[in-house]
């Protein structure tokens, strides 16, 4: 009795082991490494049959299936669009699916599940996490430039880069060098209900005659940078010329024409001088 179930036992286990053997396994799922909100991308499956053969083949963001592809049915691909991507339908087909129109929430993990027909109906699913990212709203923005400034002035500029995801890493430049982390304070990142960060960096120094250039002016650049994916820049000009005003250019424009009469003036005389002795 004994020998007979110890006979029945390693039956059901050779038979566990060629199922197991010939059994649908996914080898690799692919997905865009980001996208940008607004973007499309494709997400790939593949997957080995061996004895089993493939049945359906399942996208899932999250718990929520979005793609089916049944080769037998009637009409193979069926779509249930969630509320984060769409689906593009003529560019999807198998496991491959083109996703477009993709928004912050399309952010995570991505499954794909493969079933087999039966009489087996094996399921294998495997995963992969597609990052989604919010470029800024524009270039970043310099405030606190004064109209001109005295040797020796200090200077407070604060650059800004609004609404992105990540947070952008900002930093500063002074005349093409980077700015000593001693004039710097530390970035400061809010985080506002949609998910996007708005980051501000403080530059403070003293402007001294040393970083004066020829023209006696300080070239100042702010750099907003998704490191890999994005990277402006917003220059300004630090000046200790005073504005050219409307008074000065007046008295130039009048030194100007006794200048030109000037020269008039002898001409006249000689000619007059010459009418006389004739």
């Amino acid at each position: 009795m004994v020998c007979r179930r110890s006979s029945l036992a390693w039956l059901l286990l050779a038979v566990l082991l060629v199922q197991g053997g010939g059994s649908i396994r996914i080898t690799r799922v692919r997905v865009p490494s980001w996208l940008e909100v607004g973007g499309q991308g494709d997400l790939d499956c593949w997957w080995e049959e061996d004895a089993d053969h493939m049945y359906s083949i399942k996208w899932y963001q999250g718990a929520h299936e979005f793609y089916r592809y049944t080769p037998t049915a009637r009409d193979p691909i069926q779509i249930f669009d969630p509320s984060t991507l769409d689906v593009d339908r003529e560019k999807s087909w198998g496991g491959s699916v083109r996703i477009a129109n993709v928004s912050l929430a399309a952010e995570g993990p991505f499954h794909c599940e493969v079933s087999a027909d039966g009489p087996t109906f094996h399921t294998a699913s495997d995963s992969a996490t597609l990052t989604i990212i919010d470029l800024p709203d524009g270039a970043p923005v310099i405030e606190g430039v004064r109209s001109y400034y005295l040797a020796g002035d200090w200077v407070d500029l604060t650059c800004t880069s609004l609404k992105s995801k990540p947070a952008a890493r900002l930093s500063f430049s002074i005349n093409t060098e980077p700015a000593s982390p001693g004039w710097l304070e530390s970035q400061k990142d809010q985080l506002d209900g949609d998910g996007l960060t708005t980051s501000s960096l403080r530059l403070r120094f003293s402007l001294l005659p040393r970083l004066l250039q020829e023209d006696n002016q300080v070239r100042v650049e702010c750099v907003s940078e998704i490191p890999g994916v994005y990277r402006m820049a917003t220059y300004d000009v630090l000046s200790t010329n005073p504005p050219y005003q409307a008074s000065v250019l007046g008295g130039g424009a009048a030194a100007g024409t006794h200048s030109s009469l000037a020269l008039i003036f002898p001409l006249l005389l000689s000619s007059m001088v010459a009418h006389q002795l004739l």
